[in-house]
């Protein structure tokens, strides 16, 4: 009897080493990866969009705006310099398009990039008004759905282009909108708002008009990182920092009214040391 209940905690800690080990060797081929990429292209990660067969990114060159193929193992399989001075905000891959916003700096204004994945030719359509901001954009049933940031107002309100016309939606506090999710018959706005600290902002707009706006302050700067659906919910990866310097992180999750439902702290970076911090 004594030796089973011996045996059943090795077990438990066999199981437990056999899983750390595991986390250990994903960590590691994580470093390799991002060495690979670092040494390689001068990027992370993070500026991959996942393809069918691989991945690709962007960088600015100084005659354009070039994009990268990579295979499966980060080699390059291609690259391609488009002649334009693309100031690039974000990047998409879907049914074999790249799809691409950014503000043209000749024009000053926001400019769409179409171009296949064998990179052979390219659509550049500009849209929206002059010196207006794109920072996130959606492709529905073959429209054009952008979330810009204007100052035709003389204040940065936020603004959504949605096929061919734009809507402004003032407010006498700066914001500045940043990612756009569609969903429940509308679209979810996130992004942050000066009064007087950086705050969290996160808006429900639907046929041109703001259903609810709310704010949350978690610190003296509050600004969206990532945003994600999971199971229906949005989940909002927020980055606070502090009149110190010390930035926080903050996973949350909010349920169809703006209302958060579920908060989990993150990493605490801290700016100065301990002993400085009140």
């Amino acid at each position: 009897m004594k030796k089973f209940l011996l045996i059943i905690p090795a077990l438990f800690l066999g199981c437990a080493l056999t899983q750390n080990n595991a986390e250990i060797d994903k960590k590691i081929e994580q470093t390799k990866i991002e060495n690979k990429l670092i040494k390689r292209y001068q990027i992370s990660s993070e500026a991959l969009i996942p393809t069918d067969d691989g991945y690709l990114f962007t960088l600015p060159q100084g005659d354009g705006i070039a994009i990268y193929k990579l295979n499966k193992n980060y080699d390059l399989v291609q690259k391609k310099v488009f002649p334009l001075l693309l100031d690039v905000k974000k990047v998409k891959y879907k049914n074999g398009k790249i799809y691409i916003i950014g503000y043209d700096q000749n024009k000053n204004k926001p400019a769409f990039l179409e171009t296949d994945k064998d990179l052979k030719s390219y659509k550049l359509k500009h849209f929206a008004n002059k010196y207006d901001i794109p920072n996130d954009f959606l492709i529905e049933n073959g429209k054009l759905i952008v979330l810009l940031n204007t100052f035709k107002n003389h204040n940065p309100d936020i603004e959504l282009y949605i096929n061919g016309k734009t809507i402004i939606f003032p407010n006498p506090d700066s914001e500045n909108g940043k990612f756009l999710i569609k969903k429940d018959g509308g679209y979810y706005i996130i992004g942050s708002i000066q009064h007087p600290g950086e705050d969290l902002l996160i808006m429900f707009v639907k046929n041109g008009k703001i259903i609810w706006s709310k704010t949350y302050d978690f610190g003296m700067e509050d600004s969206p990182s990532s945003v994600t659906v999971k199971d229906g919910k949005i989940i909002i990866d927020v980055i606070s920092q502090d009149y110190m310097g010390a930035q926080n992180e903050f996973l949350i999750t909010i349920d169809n009214n703006g209302k958060i439902i579920k908060i989990k702290k993150g990493i605490e970076f801290k700016a100065l040391p301990t002993k400085f911090r009140t």
